[in-house]
């Protein structure tokens, strides 16, 4: 079946003649965090949003989350709130002895971290109940072109559907991506991560950099999220014999509260292990293509801007776009003003990774010492505002 949208009409407004996207066919690629937000935005908007995504149940998907103040902000533009969120009170790192070695200084950002299936339930819950979003579901992107052509399958079925924009909001191995010229570079950092959700309450409210390397545990709706970094060789070798004891003891030995911790989880496969990559696009659309979220800019978990940094893409496109002379321009201001925003915090998550990492005694030794001035660095107001990307104000008042 072939579904053609009438594509969008200009109308004056703030910037002379503007896009009108009301009547915009808008097909988004991809049903999590970036790409929920952005189908709202678009409906919102008055475009015709069709929202695919490969996972049958994509709400049922991964550990915990952290939503920053800038993602707060975006969430509030649309009207949805986290009601069982827990607020993390400072954002600590310790040593693993528990002594503080990076902690803000003044004002520090709000943050809520909640279950990813709880932020995922909120937004599937808006769009279903949108009307102007038709939501396919188990459907598999299979092709997409700069002319806004796109091949889907579902259950075995293909099907042809034109749309004057195409959303990439289909993650690190987005197929949107590998359908155009996005002169993207993809890149693994030889680390893993393993995430969990336990019902015990065991969080430490911390984030620890121990000899064994990162280790941190927060509490979540119904329970804890903790996270550990697997760069060592034991860890490492646990992870590929699937061996839980061995893992849990490895990092008992060098971190006492990740044995109790790793005593809460009960089998292998409870844990979520991920390898950590960078996605750098020199260019963020392709005509009728445009990227948001991880398949724009994947990057380092350690300052927990991915998701964050996903929802203010979502936003910024839609503020962009209602306000362009035509798409393509829309498209362009979009890029101008998300990639180099992006670029310094996917840097600084790159460096805070490196530091977290450092397992050598010596090293470790000397990333403690001048920690403490690059902690101030890190904790002023110009790099809190770097790390926001946008003022919340403006994210905040973005949907008005």
């Amino acid at each position: 079946m072939a579904v053609t949208f009438t594509a969008p009409v200009r109308h004056a407004g703030r910037r002379g003649i503007t896009v009108d996207l009301a009547g915009t066919g808008v097909i988004v690629c991809g049903g999590a965090t970036g790409g929920c937000a952005t189908a709202l935005f678009m409906a919102r908007a008055g475009a015709r949003v069709t929202l695919v995504e490969r996972v049958a149940q994509p709400r049922a998907i991964g550990a915990g989350i952290a939503i920053a103040e800038n993602g707060l902000a975006v969430l509030e533009a649309l009207g949805l709130g986290l009601p069982q969120g827990q607020p993390v009170s400072a954002g600590r790192i310790t040593d693993a002895a528990g002594r503080t070695l990076l902690a803000p200084r003044g004002h520090a950002p709000r943050v809520v971290l909640v279950r990813r299936s709880t932020l995922q339930g909120v937004l599937h819950d808006a769009i279903a109940a949108d009307d102007r979003i038709d939501l396919k579901f188990g459907t598999e992107l299979l092709d997409a072109t700069p002319a806004g052509a796109v091949t889907l399958r579902q259950d075995g079925e293909e099907s042809t559907h034109r749309a004057d924009l195409v959303v990439g909001a289909d993650g690190l191995h987005s197929r949107v991506r590998q359908c155009g010229d996005f002169g993207a570079q993809v890149r693994s950092s030889g680390i893993r991560y393993v995430r969990m959700l336990v019902t015990a309450n065991v969080a430490t409210g911390t984030e620890a950099w121990t000899p064994a390397g990162l280790f941190g545990a927060f509490a979540v709706d119904g329970g804890t999220y903790a996270f550990a970094s697997c760069g060592t060789p034991e860890s490492s070798a646990a992870l590929d014999a699937r061996d839980l004891d061995a893992f849990r003891r490895h990092w008992a030995a060098n971190y006492p509260p990740a044995g109790r911790i790793l005593g809460a989880v009960s089998a292998f496969d409870d844990l979520i292990v991920n390898e950590v990559f960078s996605v750098d696009c020199a260019r963020w659309f392709d005509a009728a293509l445009v990227l948001v979220g991880d398949a724009a800019h994947a990057m380092a978990p350690n300052l927990g801007q991915g998701a964050n940094s996903a929802l203010v893409d979502a936003a910024v496109l839609f503020d962009e776009l209602r306000r362009a002379p035509s798409l393509p321009a829309g498209l362009t201001a979009y890029q101008q003003r998300r990639r180099p925003a992006v670029q310094r915090v996917a840097q600084a998550s790159a460096q805070m990774g490196r530091l977290a990492e450092m397992t050598n005694p010596m090293g470790r030794l000397l990333r403690d010492r001048v920690l403490l001035q690059v902690a101030g660095m890190l904790a002023s107001p110009k790099s809190v505002g770097m790390l926001l990307q946008e003022p919340t104000a403006v994210l905040r008042g973005i949907a008005q």
